[in-house]
């Protein structure tokens, strides 16, 4: 992706995400958005991309001739429902130097505005343990929550993956497909430090989907939207392999066996997806 139209001033998490949401266990940190772990690349996290409208009372969209938009493309319908060709991501937003900013709720500006409200942590009474649903009904599009924690290099997310073998690996390896067949990938690890997103569990046909989103800097949010209608208390699922799995793998891996999938789904897979830069 390119990552033009960035200076590199200090920026600081964004201080109006409305997030009033917390952990069932005090052994975990609360985050609302991705921080620095071990081996991340401070430089992406301390660089600011530039202003790019001055849109007033948030009037961000194409009949207005936003530049944002007008750069990255349409991200979201007039609801602020992620359009059907953004699923596959990415997607870049108004920042919080742009002048829409204050002016309203921006049609270019969904994420930042922090979680759902209504997400409800549950036992799920299954294998799985915790799970993650709404009080309310979420249509296709919107957006639930971001999947949040310590972004790592791959040296560190292997050296994780290692110690806690055995035990549930929280780690999201985004892989981000760009020139010449150049694979970007971002490895963000929720299992101390995370957020809400952290309890939603995989399924081989899930409700919803992570995209990858930027907002004031290269580091990408990890997303969650509705791939369909969720209705009230229908657990919020998503598929760990982002739909690129590996299907039916042998239960041996180089380290340990697969973990068993309870998703419970007519086209389970068998087993959890995984990431074999991890290993």
């Amino acid at each position: 992706m390119e990552e033009s139209n960035a200076s590199t001033h200090c920026s600081d998490v964004e201080d109006y995400i409305n997030d009033n949401y917390d952990h069932i266990s005090p052994d975990i940190f609360y985050t609302a958005t991705n921080i620095p772990g071990p081996g991340a690349n401070l430089e992406d996290f301390n660089t600011q991309f530039v202003g790019g409208c001055v849109c007033e009372e948030g009037r961000c969209y194409a009949e207005n001739s936003c530049p944002c938009v007008g750069k990255y493309g349409v991200n979201y319908d007039k609801n602020g429902r992620l359009l059907d060709s953004k699923f596959g991501g990415p997607i870049v937003e108004c920042n919080s130097l742009c002048g829409c900013v204050g002016q309203g709720r921006c049609g270019n500006h969904v994420v930042q505005f922090g979680p759902r409200d209504g997400l409800q942590i549950f036992e799920t009474g299954q294998s799985k343990g915790f799970g993650l649903k709404s009080e309310t009904e979420i249509l296709k599009g919107e957006f639930i929550c971001e999947y949040a924690g310590e972004v790592l290099s791959m040296e560190e997310a292997k050296r994780r993956t290692r110690a806690n073998n055995g035990k549930m690996n929280y780690i999201f390896v985004l892989n981000e497909y760009i020139s010449e067949g150049c694979v970007l990938k971002t490895y963000v690890d929720p299992t101390t430090i995370g957020n809400i997103g952290r309890y939603i569990n995989h399924s081989c046909q899930p409700n919803a989907v992570v995209v990858p989103v930027r907002t004031n800097n290269p580091v990408p949010k990890l997303c969650i939207f509705a791939l369909k209608v969720i209705h009230l208390g229908d657990e919020i699922t998503f598929d760990y392999g982002g739909g690129n799995s590996k299907d039916r793998c042998p239960v041996q891996t180089r380290l340990t066996e697969r973990k068993a999938c309870c998703c419970g789904a007519e086209a389970c897979k068998q087993y959890l997806p995984y990431d074999e830069t991890l290993f």
